[in-house]
């Protein structure tokens, strides 16, 4: 499948989930407290599909599938809307307006809850899935980066990240992440069979320096890959010097080398150039001379052994995580990971009222189909994890108190507890002006957004 395909799929499929649980939320309360639902749509626009619920609690209403597929709807009875006509007692009684504040209330922050709550599962799903993962082993971290001031020199296991478990490099990621506006981050390795503590902390941000880069550049933390040979391609450069796949380069010219990153770096700056590499092989060591082939990459000629790491996947390999959660403790690691995720989100906003966090970094429907479709090729963890930083967003977004959002509606009920009425007719107005304002501006920017990031 091409990656428009994938791209596509997976953000219809992300779209469909996300606002379906969304909306069901709505839908949920409002039934349950009685409120009668004229229309429950996935999508906005003209009707595609419509059909009547028969079962249950879903008797009678009316479910639709509509054109645009970037949001949808539950329509309540209201005796403001203008085309209800005259209702009888009974049906007044069901309409939403017509209940108590606590009631409404209720409704209006189902969807958003219901986001959290469909977060923690997909949390505790993605978690709890048999997939092997990377073993969170680092790599030697460049000499300016916080992690190397800390005293990492690469090889080490990462066991804990602030006083939390790590099982695998995906554990890793999101601690990192989740600690971006953090300046110091403890560590807990292993290294040679004991365990010590490091502390890492982030240098002060120059001056003219891009806050948003350097927070989102992370703590210089990265994969530990050994330079160990998968394949090798046969006539190339590597098999006619006599490499073979299992042998570990230790040094290129007497440099020595830890990770395949350092490897493909030496290599790539000896395109033409005889070079003696330090091979390990079966427990003995030799040197090897072998002259990488010239590539051009760009503007520029590259060196290449025309070789290939192994496929850490295999059956067997020491690169991979062993260690798995049961559903249990996935269920109660996919709630701290939703709430951590929600104040991750909630500061990422604040940070761009702030300054400390570019609106670059607002990001569309464009880029939420890339990344559905990056995911969903990658396995369903990925895209589970996908889903469910994706359905925080959204809850978070949603209890912004703007009108016309539903942090804006539970806005109006909070004025109401205090006044003792609802806003007048003209505030309403004003305060709807003010959310289309608001929403057309925000979608507008992540648009720009996305198309800036693929054309430039």
């Amino acid at each position: 499948m091409s990656f428009f395909g994938s791209a596509l799929i997976g953000f219809l499929l992300a779209v469909a989930i996300l606002v379906t649980v969304h909306e069901f939320g709505h839908y949920l309360a409002a039934r349950w407290l009685g409120v009668r639902v004229l229309r429950f749509s996935v999508g906005f626009g003209p009707v595609l599909l419509r059909w009547r619920g028969k079962r249950s609690i879903f008797k009678g209403d009316e479910f639709a599938v509509s054109a645009i597929p970037l949001g949808g709807y539950v329509r309540m009875l209201d005796t403001r809307d203008t085309d209800v006509g005259v209702l009888s007692p009974e049906a007044e009684r069901e309409a939403f307006d017509r209940q108590v504040l606590w009631k409404r209330s209720v409704i209006v922050a189902a969807g958003p809850f219901a986001n959290f709550l469909l977060a923690v599962l997909l949390y505790a799903v993605a978690l709890a899935w048999p997939e092997r993962a990377l073993s969170p082993v680092v790599a030697a971290p460049r000499a300016d980066t916080a992690a190397s001031v800390a005293g990492l020199r690469g090889g080490e296991l990462i066991t804990q990240i602030a006083g939390r478990e790590i099982y695998n490099w995906d554990d890793v990621r999101w601690q990192l992440l989740s600690h971006m506006f953090d300046d110091q981050l403890t560590l807990v390795v292993r290294d040679q069979g004991r365990e010590r503590e490091l502390i890492l902390e982030r240098a002060p941000r120059a001056a003219g320096e891009d806050p948003t880069g350097r927070r989102l550049l992370g703590w210089g933390v990265g994969i530990f890959q050994p330079a160990v040979i998968g394949t090798v391609v046969a006539d190339g450069p590597a098999a006619r010097a006599g490499l073979q796949a299992g042998d570990r380069i230790l040094s290129v010219d007497d440099r020595k080398v830890d990770e395949w990153f350092e490897l493909t770096q030496l290599i790539q700056a000896s395109a033409n150039r005889e070079v003696r590499l330090g091979v390990e092989r079966s427990g003995a060591t030799r040197t090897i001379n072998v002259t990488p082939r010239a590539v051009k990459s760009g503007s520029r000629e590259i060196g290449r052994l025309e070789v290939t790491p192994p496929n850490l996947f295999d059956e067997g390999s020491n690169a991979l995580a062993t260690d798995r959660r049961g559903f249990a403790s996935a269920f109660a690691e996919g709630a701290v990971r939703s709430w951590e995720a929600t104040a991750l989100t909630v500061r990422v906003l604040w940070g761009m009222v702030s300054g400390e966090v570019s609106l670059r970094q607002v990001s569309g429907p464009l880029s939420m189909a890339e990344g559905a479709g990056v995911t969903l090729k990658q396995g369903v963890t990925a895209f589970l994890f996908f889903l469910a930083i994706v359905s925080i967003s959204i809850g978070v977004l949603n209890l912004l108190p703007i009108p016309m959002l539903d942090g804006g509606q539970l806005l109006y009920h909070l004025f109401e507890a205090i006044k003792g009425s609802p806003p007048s007719e003209r505030a309403l107005i004003i305060g709807q002006r003010i959310g289309i304002g608001f929403v057309t501006s925000l979608t507008a920017l992540a648009l720009y957004n996305d198309f800036h990031r693929i054309f430039s």
